[in-house]
């Protein structure tokens, strides 16, 4: 391994131990005393310098301690992509106060239970995520909502562009306030700080920089939903390794992930801000590539899931324009497969030679990442290698035997920027945290790989959600992103149900809007989906049929649920009138409009 790191890691500095002992907000302090005239911050025109940025957050820091809000409680934070975000984050740690960061697609049940598991007393919320999760309040441990508006920092020259405008409207949305407990206090973030701007600022609580700082919601590792704790250290020592991706020089950095999971917060946010970077914001709707966002701040790097750069792709591969700007891609949260990777690089091709792409991996038991696929290794069937500071190994978890070259088992992670546990830990920790042998502590990340001769690791699927057909492994997980790339599909999942003694392979597509009541188009996306899976998949992994609906059925936090689906899926084929094949049920769904809201 020290071989791999040698040859692609040469012109890389070694990252910044100086941060590793502070909490987030001393970190963030430090950064803006070294930077203190560059921006840090870009909301449309808006621009916060780091002296700004710091400003606002110890504002903050005393607009939340004026609600009670001290060490002892838990902050959730249900705000994305808007200075708020920031401020809130970062004079929680100010405070001594870990951050619960909810992601607006877990819906009232996850809001509720992520709540009650980290204690969380006081929520930073927009209006329209209060407006959904107001009847599940009373049942939570939240007892003050601060409203954060979307159109808070906004430039008068943003305010008359559609987006924003569409931004606006959230903003108004009304809650049934019949719902709210009698004891709830609805406060507004802007007005907060306003009438605390003038307080004597509150001193840095006193607080171990390994106690909990961020709490995500996530399950990679245990294939349920559970709540990972990460602390300063951890998230100091991840965004200082995650670093050297942005590349040497101060950049301009446009992320299009979620800020609620790890690689959300510390790669495209806290490595951004300690390296005096600015940090772009973007509040609109991530689940399509926001073409304008890209034009108008010219951003010199890119960091979104591969299935929103094949959007980009297929939005802007008609138009005349010029990239020249964006030096990097990052591609993250998923597998880049290799269709993808190649689209992407003959896109840039042409509209940017120059622009590099870097594929990462990683989870919030990870701290974030740990995967890197170096451009250099010219080979898109490697998952990649450790990036510095970290050792992947793959391994028999049980007998903690590793693995022989070529060998699949599973991949094991060592890292400094290790999450400490599971904030509701059922048992599942003891599976996840392991002490070997080696008197190292081990992730157990509970995805399967195998490395070659020379160290380089390969991604083969995921233990708790992969299936044999044909004598072939079959991966519903890689099987998705693919399918989530071709245009007009929103959401895939990729089930095995048993017909007629057989194992089938469906897949479930939410198309877009416009293709829900149109037959034509579906049957022209169903070719689409078919083509596509033929020119990357060998037949076993191919689907063997499309099903077409207007949602799928989630999880708490958001996550497709395949054991649901599954269920649904095997009780209708076991139907005694079942004749015929899967392809005529679906176009019998197409025809039927009603059906596809079934």
């Amino acid at each position: 391994m020290d071989t791999i790191w040698t040859k692609y890691y040469k012109d890389i500095a070694p990252s910044d131990a100086s941060y590793t002992d502070l909490t987030l907000y001393e970190a963030l302090k430090k950064s803006c005393e070294e930077h203190k005239d560059a921006v840090a911050l870009q909301h449309g025109r808006r621009k916060f310098t780091y002296s700004e940025l710091l400003e606002c957050t110890d504002i903050t820091a005393s607009a939340l301690s004026s609600t009670g809000l001290s060490k002892g409680n838990t902050l959730a934070l249900c705000v994305s992509g808007i200075p708020a975000t920031v401020f809130s984050i970062y004079a929680a740690s100010k405070l001594g106060v870990p951050v619960a960061m909810l992601n607006a697609k877990f819906g009232p049940d996850g809001f509720k239970r992520f709540c009650n598991t980290t204690g969380a007393t006081v929520a930073v919320m927009t209006a329209d995520l209060l407006a959904s999760c107001v009847s599940v309040l009373e049942e939570t441990s939240v007892r003050t909502v601060i409203v954060a508006r979307y159109t808070d920092y906004f430039a008068f020259h943003d305010r008359i562009k559609n987006s924003i405008r569409n931004l606006s409207a959230l903003d108004s949305v009304k809650y049934n306030r019949m719902n709210l407990p009698s004891e709830m206090r609805i406060l507004k973030l802007r007005d907060l700080m306003e009438e605390h701007s003038g307080d004597d600022l509150p001193n840095q609580a006193e607080v171990s920089v390994d106690s909990d700082a961020l709490y995500f919601g996530n399950g990679a590792a245990t294939g349920k939903v559970m709540v990972a704790a990460l602390s300063s250290r951890a998230v100091n020592t991840q965004s200082s390794m995650d670093s050297f991706l942005l590349g040497n020089e101060k950049g301009r950095v446009l992320p299009l992930i979620d800020r609620s999971f790890s690689c959300g917060f510390c790669l495209a946010v806290h490595s951004v801000l300690i390296s005096g970077s600015t940090l772009l914001l973007y509040a609109g709707d991530i689940s399509k590539f926001p073409v304008e966002a890209l034009l108008v701040y010219k951003p010199d790097v890119v960091i979104a899931y591969p299935g929103l750069l094949m959007q980009m792709i297929e939005r802007l591969k008609t138009m005349p324009v010029n990239l020249s700007f964006l030096k990097r891609v990052i591609s993250c949260g998923a597998v880049m497969n290799i269709g993808q990777n190649y689209e992407l690089k003959s896109f840039l091709k042409l509209h940017s030679p120059g622009t590099a792409i870097e594929r990462i991996y990683g989870m919030d038991e990870t701290g974030s990442v740990y995967i890197y696929n170096p451009e250099g290794l010219n080979n898109n069937r490697i998952f990649g290698i450790p990036i510095p500071g970290v050792m992947v190994k793959i391994m028999d978890a049980d007998s903690e035997r590793e693995m022989s070259p070529g060998e699949m088992g599973e991949i094991c992670v060592c890292t400094p920027s290790a999450m400490s546990g599971y904030k509701d830990d059922d048992g599942s920790g003891e599976r996840v945290i392991k002490r070997f042998k080696d008197g190292r502590t081990w992730i157990l990340t509970g995805d399967l790989g195998h490395a070659d001769e020379k160290g380089f690791i390969y991604f083969d699927g995921n233990s708790k959600n992969i299936f044999q057909r044909d004598d072939v492994i079959v991966y519903p997980y890689i099987i998705e992103e693919c399918l989530v790339g071709v245009d007009g599909v929103k959401e895939a999942c990729v089930v095995d149900v048993e017909r007629q003694g057989k194992t089938y392979l469906a897949a479930v597509i939410v198309p877009e809007d416009e293709y829900l009541f149109d037959a034509g188009k579906l049957d022209s996306l169903k070719l689409a989906l078919e083509s596509e899976c033929e020119l990357v998949f060998a037949a076993p992994m191919r689907p063997d049929g499309f099903e077409f609906r207007a949602y799928l059925p989630k999880e708490n936090f958001g996550r497709n649920d395949h054991e649901a689906l599954k269920k649904q899926l095997n009780e209708k084929y076991r139907m005694p009138d079942e004749k015929d094949d899967l392809d005529d049920e679906i176009d019998e769904e197409i025809e039927n409009s009603d059906d596809l809201f079934n």
